[in-house]
């Protein structure tokens, strides 16, 4: 793959960059993108060995398949936008066919997408999300009525108080493991409400057709970044970890910082730059030294409490259409409670997606290969037969594993954190650079850096978007 540089050689004796970009995600590499576009001299420096950040691929049997974020929805107008830039197509994911609901007495076929529920109780709590929801301003969530008393109460709190129907209680819990890869009991209220005004409602972000899982990269999402790492005109630095951000000298004069007044050092990495972009999540950007006189750094999840293990079983065919099956299944007990179809356009292999969240991913972990091997087929043969047990291939994904990412899908905070820290964009994007003022030297990215789509490849591509044009709106008043 051409656009990137691995370690291993020593670069050349490199001439002061205009920006360095940390990390080569999406939200990375949208800001190198913009920035480079405008005259820019950008360098992308990457911890990992590859770009891509959370979007990930397996290759198997001349298929690629997402092990990370993929889904695009019909609002992720700025992912579709690249998509068509660099050449991908998009496929989409709906599955005709029943589904399952195994909610505790077994699987109960169903014909629409939401289980069996008591209609009056389901629609009362999803009605009851969308509309507190509409109250929190996605910009400033601590600005909304009862800011501070939802975010301390927990989900899980929150629906034993207001529901008493357990059909209620349990959609909800469903909701939360599923969107936010966590346990209602460990998430605040104010930022499920947050989640779902950020992403465009209860229903949308639930939706395949329609929704935010509309559609799927045809060759895997890993193939944006990959091209538009292509296209950069300085190598991404591959296996380049930053540990430091130093000032260098002063700024020359004027809201523009000198070219090389910034040093970016890591373990195999000193590059010096006038501006950084800092697009990596809260945890990993947490733990980067600053040593830049009135620079502060916005607030960012001192810890998450997601976590995922994305699954692929693969088999010779989609067996379970022979009786109508969607291949959706959602389940009430781990570690296995959701999975997808994701067949279309795989040449007739069949394609099963798993995901094991939050405590049951932390719990699935800890087992050795053969205890997890066993666990997912058996779940698999209970709704789909004894042909479920005889899988081409079974592939994993554990996100928890990932030190630069630190779970998945997105951060999530403890609960009172949002009243107590504010947005993690304060002090970025909308609200100006990380020294809070027009021309400051630091930016900082990524899906948890956006009110819009916080948590989808969308709010990446937006938040590195706006890092570029803030940096490029500051470069005309400096000049």
């Amino acid at each position: 793959m051409t656009g990137v540089r691995s370690p291993g050689a020593s670069p050349p004796e490199q001439t002061a960059m205009d920006v360095v970009v940390v990390g080569a995600g999406l939200a990375g590499l949208a800001a190198a993108t913009e920035l480079e576009a405008a005259g820019r001299r950008v360098q992308v420096v990457e911890a990992l060995g590859r770009v891509g950040g959370r979007t990930a691929s397996h290759h198997r049997y001349g298929q690629a398949l997402d092990a990370g974020g993929g889904y695009v929805g019909v609002r992720h107008v700025r992912v579709r936008e690249l998509a068509g830039r660099f050449g991908l197509a998009l496929t989409p994911t709906a599955a005709p066919g029943a589904s399952l609901f195994d909610l505790g007495a077994g699987p109960v076929r169903s014909d629409a997408r939401r289980p069996a529920f008591n209609a009056l109780a389901v629609g009362d709590a999803l009605d009851r999300l969308d509309d507190l929801a509409a109250g929190v301003p996605p910009a400033d969530p601590g600005a909304a009525p009862d800011a501070a008393e939802l975010d301390r109460l927990t989900v899980a709190a929150w629906a034993r108080r207001e529901f008493a129907h357990p059909d209620a209680r349990l959609l909800i819990d469903l909701l939360v493991r599923q969107m936010l890869a966590a346990d209602p009991a460990e998430v605040g209220m104010l930022h499920l409400l947050f989640y779902l005004a950020s992403g465009g409602g209860v229903h949308y972000l639930t939706a395949f057709s329609g929704g935010a899982q509309q559609d799927r990269f045809a060759g895997g999402a890993h193939q944006l970044a990959e091209r538009m790492a292509a296209a950069l005109a300085w190598p991404v630095r591959l296996g380049s970890p930053v540990t430091d951000l130093h000032a260098e000298h002063p700024a020359s004069g004027g809201a523009r910082p000198a070219t090389g007044s910034i040093r970016v050092v890591g373990p195999n990495l000193t590059v010096r730059c006038a501006r950084v972009v800092v697009a990596v999540p809260p945890g990993p950007a947490a733990r980067i030294r600053l040593h830049l006189p009135g620079v502060r750094r916005p607030p960012g999840p001192a810890r998450t409490r997601g976590a995922t293990v994305k699954l692929h079983v693969i088999y010779d065919r989609p067996f379970w259409t022979d009786g109508g099956l969607s291949g959706w299944v959602t389940a009430g007990a781990g570690p296995l409670r959701y999975v997808v179809d994701d067949s279309a356009g795989r040449d007739g292999l069949g394609v099963l997606v798993g995901f094991v969240t939050g405590p049951d991913a932390r719990a699935y972990g800890g087992l050795s290969g053969a205890a997890r091997r066993t666990a997912v087929l058996d779940r698999l043969a209970n709704w789909f037969g004894p042909a479920a047990r005889r899988p081409l291939a079974l592939l994993e994904r554990d996100w928890q594993a990932e030190p630069t990412v630190e779970g998945c899908y997105a951060a999530v905070p403890e609960p009172g954190w949002w009243t107590a820290a504010g947005p993690p964009w304060s002090a970025a994007g909308r609200a100006g650079p990380a020294s809070g003022a027009l021309g400051g030297p630091v930016y900082w990215a990524g899906t948890e850096r956006c009110a819009e789509f916080y948590g989808h490849l969308e709010g990446a591509v937006r938040s590195g978007q706006e890092a570029a044009r803030w940096i490029l709106a500051a470069d005309r008043v400096g000049r």
